[in-house]
């Protein structure tokens, strides 16, 4: 990822705070037997614990052939997108400039482990679920579909990648003036976009720790 040094990441807490923040990634690998590049969309739970930089656990349907065509030695690119907004030059003090698009984003990189064992599989789907419950405060859990439970592991493979490289962008006008930075913050707080509003606040933050 380009990543020009004012807008770089390296914060591991701040990286990995992102990514549970951002968890739907892009699961990019190549596949050289298809002579193509292949993606699949998923939801991540991240075990900050497990290895240097953490580790990615995902699932995905067993009829998704892209899990067949890795082994052990494949290397896997995970994107994660944050918020993002369009800016526009009327919200600097000096007009004379491009529109440019300010965004969070993540890419990382690792060699998958498959877990196809039902019972393995389980507490992966368990602990994901349970997240995005809690964040909902819903009582739902996977208890409630025991009857239907075992069938649906037998669909679907388990993936873990160990982090052994992680790239962080936040790309949010750090390279131009703090009134100008404000003059974007100020626009974009304005707005009834979830994204845009996502977007000031994190212009705001860095403007506060500067």
């Amino acid at each position: 990822m380009y990543t020009p040094k004012s807008f770089k990441l390296e914060e591991l807490s701040k990286l990995h705070e992102l990514i549970i923040n951002n968890n739907f990634g892009l699961l990019f690998s190549h596949s050289t037997e298809k002579g193509s590049s292949l993606a699949t969309h998923l939801p991540f739970d991240l075990d900050k614990a497990r290895g240097e930089y953490g580790t990615l656990v995902g699932h995905l349907a067993r009829a998704n052939g892209q899990w067949k065509t890795w082994n052990e030695g494949t290397e896997l690119l995970v994107v994660f997108q944050g918020p993002h907004a369009y800016i526009s030059p009327a919200w600097y003090q000096q007009q004379v400039a491009v529109p440019t698009w300010n965004y969070a984003a993540i890419h990382v990189y690792g060699r998958p482990k498959i877990v196809q064992e039902p019972e393995d599989i389980r507490p992966m789907v368990e602990k994901l679920v349970a997240m995005h419950e809690g964040y909902l405060g819903n009582p739902w859990d996977t208890s409630k579909m025991d009857e239907i439970m075992d069938s649906q592991l037998k669909a679907i493979v388990g993936v873990e990648i160990e982090i052994e490289r992680i790239e962080g962008k936040l790309k949010f006008n750090q390279n131009r003036s703090e009134e100008d930075q404000r003059g974007v913050a100020e626009a974009l707080s304005e707005s009834e976009d979830s994204a845009e509003k996502k977007v000031s606040q994190i212009m705001f933050e860095n403007l506060n720790e500067a």
